[in-house]
């Protein structure tokens, strides 16, 4: 089979990209041709592709406002991206096309172009952005369906896109004109990762023949490498997005309960100097850290810690900590709690309760039942996420979209 998979950004940037590579992966050495497209970076991994990728544009957070204003035509709908779609289709035609994260870097214009090819569609929603302006269902620390029904002003009133009044106009024009276009009429089947985003996607419309529940694979990497030099014999562990969103700001609290034992924070974000500049004896940032080491510190951790505010779609720190057989703390919330049973696979506390959460934690390395809590889904973990399992389910929708 040709796949042809589509996503904004062709390098290992966060979770999106981890499901888009390990799908281009397995998809390759189960013998399928697979073709992507993203948009051009210097970070790009190689593709066969990759002559045809769109040109970049910075959306980033940090990116200058005005620079953004700038590429304004493009944030709504990138005639640059569906014209490079077009020459790939021209090049290589797919049997089906996989969509993951567009954003405003590529638009849902690159699904137009599909539609006109005659290519099925299948779209795995790692967020809402076809229904909510900032695509958490998140703003200011806390959950948010104000744009429920196309209400797009809301995010303009609360300035929820990247906490800023002039990119939040540019989300709610963006999203405006996307309805007006219906711009995601293209996609055949969307791919729920947990039964948490099917259920919420029901309610925003989506008809249940066009969803398919389908879990993300997880595997073992092949070769953990060594933790980093001084890790400490035990520890708590926390490895995700230094942001708002993943309950970073409960992490002096959890540090504060759990002490002396230390609290090891791997990842990067906005808040990581916001988290230096507590300066907490116990805990110690390691910033951004290779596969094989971030695997090597799973395996060893005490405990993983898992504080999100938002709805997590799936929770991959959760489950790749399952499979290592590691006890987990986890947040009551979106897909969290169908990995997280709690007192059976680790321990779940309501969403932003630091006191909670922190007494949580102190539970789990004192309670000599903890270490059975992350055995009691290892094999689980393994049987439904495993690479060829994840394959045969990705076949088996796209069958169903091209028919």
């Amino acid at each position: 089979m040709r796949v042809l998979l589509v996503n904004a950004f062709h390098w290992p940037k966060g979770g999106v990209e981890r499901t888009y590579f390990d799908e281009s992966r397995w998809l390759s050495a189960g013998g399928h041709e697979v073709t992507h497209f993203a948009t051009r970076d210097p970070r790009n991994l190689p593709s066969p592709t990759s002559a045809y990728f769109a040109p970049p544009a910075d959306f980033t957070e940090g990116g200058s406002t005005l620079k953004q204003l700038a590429q304004l035509p493009r944030a709504l709908w990138s005639a640059p991206a569906q014209h490079d779609m077009e020459r790939l289709l021209a090049h290589a035609r797919p049997d089906v096309a996989h969509v993951h994260a567009p954003s405003r870097h590529l638009t849902p214009s690159v699904l137009r172009a599909l539609e006109r090819a005659r290519v099925p569609v299948v779209h795995t929603l790692h967020d809402f952005k076809p229904w909510c302006t900032n695509r958490l269902l998140y703003a200011h620390g806390e959950i948010c369906e104000r744009c429920r029904g196309g209400a797009h002003w809301h995010a303009i009133t609360t300035a929820c896109v990247q906490d800023s009044r002039a990119r939040s106009v540019v989300g709610a024009a963006e999203a405006y004109l996307h309805d007006a276009l219906d711009a995601y009429r293209p996609v055949r089947l969307w791919i729920a990762p947990s039964a948490f985003v099917r259920d919420k996607a029901l309610t925003f419309g989506v008809e249940s023949e066009k969803l398919r529940l389908l879990g993300h694979g997880v595997e073992a990497p092949p070769a953990p490498g060594e933790p980093p030099a001084g890790t400490p014999e035990r520890y708590a562990l926390f490895a995700g997005r230094l942001s708002v969103e993943k309950g970073v700001r409960l992490l002096p609290a959890v540090a504060e309960r759990i002490a002396p034992v230390p609290l090891l924070v791997a990842g990067d974000g906005p808040l990581a100097g916001w988290l230096d500049a507590q300066r907490l004896a116990n805990v110690r940032t390691l910033g951004h850290l290779p596969d094989g080491t971030l695997a090597a510190l799973r395996a060893r951790a005490a405990v993983m810690l898992a504080p999100s505010l938002f709805v997590e779609h799936f929770g991959y720190s959760v489950a790749e900590a399952l499979l290592d057989a590691r006890p987990v703390v986890a947040s009551r919330i979106g897909a969290l709690p169908e990995l997280v049973e709690h007192e059976v696979t680790g321990l779940l506390a309501e969403p932003g309760d630091a006191r909670g959460f922190a007494g949580a934690v102190r539970r789990a390395l004192d309670d000599p039942a903890a270490p059975r809590w992350g055995e009691a889904w290892r094999e689980r973990v393994r049987r439904v996420g495993a690479p060829e399992a994840h394959v045969a389910g990705l076949l088996a929708i796209y069958g169903e979209a091209m028919r």
